[in-house]
């Protein structure tokens, strides 16, 4: 019986530290036909340096100047993985 309980609470503390998300952040106008695509992703270890939330770097790295829609994505667990913000645009 304790063993079964063990068993669930280490199943429970592993799937809680799981993240995964994709959020928009603003501009939601995907009308957009040929756009652009730029990402500034970073690698999260425990604490680590998020990337630019504002989406200016990721708007550098893909060239564009007129912005579509900009999202969050991360993918994480325990604090390790990765973080993005990705911009569209023209």
């Amino acid at each position: 019986m304790n063993r079964g309980v063990l068993l669930i609470a280490i199943g429970a503390s592993i799937l809680s530290g799981c993240v995964s998300m994709k959020a928009p952040m603003g501009y939601t106008n995907i009308a957009a036909t040929d756009a652009k695509q730029g990402q500034d992703c970073r690698t999260l270890v425990g604490i680590g340096r998020a990337p630019d939330l504002t989406g200016a770097q990721a708007m550098r790295q893909g060239g564009i100047t007129k912005l579509r829609n900009i999202e969050y994505r991360e993918q994480t667990f325990n604090g390790v993985g990765q973080a993005c913000v990705v911009a569209y645009g023209e």
